[in-house]
Order: structure tokens, then C-alpha cells, then sequence
């Protein structure tokens, strides 16, 4: 059988244009986008996985039938936390910060709730309600995408898409590669995930 970096040379998948992997998020999953400032600047600014001067839009998906054939079902069973973390879970909505169960209590008038909007975001992605992602472009393609909300089957389908950034002589983690180094942590996830998708 032939290796995977064979089968990678062979074809040698091209990154989608913006265009094609909206339209794949919003057909497949009836994704839709919502403004980038639902998830703080903060989140993306301290995120590894997010090059915050790359991003550019923000889908989510609540669509119920389609989170039930996105998530796994390992994925549904994590998601499953019980009545009384539920509860807290949404106690905390109107906390100023998400809080969590056993931490002081502080509610804040409504001034500006554009933390609100992030608290419920991450209190559906933690309950299985909802999964959003976050797309960076370079030029025509998208080069990047974080999923918010847990998804092995859309997070590895946007690695086969987008492949990881370059890592350049500084910058080697997990969430960069060296393109065509079988050696690679990064590059050998890539060719796994673009195998497991059928693209090689």
C-alpha cells in the first residue's frame, strides 16, 4: 500500500478558497455566521491555535439534527453533565465572569453585555448546543479554523482543508507543520486527517 506522503505527492490537496468552505459550513451544517466579537479579542489574542490578525469570520451551527451527526457518540456522552452541573452551567450565564459551580456569586447590571453574549456562547458550546468556527484567510484561501465546541469529525475535516500554518525557525508546536517532512508531528496529523476524509 502506498504511504500516506506518497498518496500526498500524488495529489497534492490545495488549501479552499473562502468561498468554497463557507459554502461547504453553510450547506453541509447549516452554519451560519455571527459577528466576530461574540468570542472577546482577549480569547483569540491568548489562543495558540488562532492567529488573531488572520481571522476574519465567525460560523456556528444550532441547528439540533445536525449537532447529533457531528458529534460522536463519546463526544454526545462528555457533553452529558448531569442535571446539577447543568443547572449551574446556566446559572452562570448572567455571571459578570463565566464562573463555575463553587465560586462567589456577582451579578452586573446590563450596560454592556457583550459578555453576555460570550457567556451563552460558551455555556451552549460546553452543553452540546452549539459549535462555532472561527475561519483565518491569506489571499483567496483559508489558511486556518478553530472549532469552538467539540468536533474530532469537523476539527480533523478543516486540518485536511487547511492544512497547519508553516512553523517557521522559531515557531514549532503542535498546532504549525513543516510541509513534507514525514517527521513532522504536524505534517504526518495533516496526512492523517486528509486520509481520513478521503482527500488522498
Amino acid at each position: 500500500m502506498t504511504s500516506l506522503f506518497e498518496r500526498w505527492k500524488k495529489t497534492d490537496p490545495r488549501a479552499w478558497t473562502t468561498e468554497a468552505v463557507e459554502g461547504w459550513l453553510e450547506k453541509e451544517f447549516l452554519a451560519y455566521e455571527i459577528p466576530l466579537a461574540a468570542i472577546s479579542s482577549a480569547d483569540y489574542r491568548n489562543d495558540e491555535e488562532v492567529r488573531e490578525d488572520l481571522i476574519y469570520k465567525l460560523y456556528t451551527i444550532t441547528h439540533p439534527d445536525v449537532l447529533q451527526r457531528l458529534y460522536s457518540a463519546e463526544e454526545k456522552a462528555m457533553k452529558d453533565c448531569g442535571p446539577e452541573a447543568y443547572e449551574d452551567y446556566w446559572r452562570s450565564l448572567f455571571l459578570r465572569q463565566n464562573h463555575r459551580p463553587g465560586a462567589e456569586t456577582s451579578h452586573t447590571a446590563l450596560t454592556d453585555a457583550t459578555w453576555l453574549a460570550y457567556n451563552l456562547l460558551t455555556i451552549q458550546h460546553a452543553l452540546g448546543q452549539r459549535t462555532s468556527i472561527v475561519l483565518e484567510r491569506e489571499g483567496g484561501q483559508v489558511t486556518g479554523a478553530k472549532v469552538y465546541g467539540m468536533s474530532d469529525y469537523l476539527s480533523t475535516f478543516l486540518v485536511a482543508v487547511t492544512g497547519y500554518r508553516e512553523a517557521g525557525t522559531n515557531e514549532r508546536n503542535y498546532y504549525s507543520m513543516v510541509t513534507g517532512d514525514v517527521n513532522d508531528v504536524g505534517f504526518d496529523w495533516y496526512l492523517d486527517c486528509l486520509a481520513r476524509h478521503g482527500m488522498i
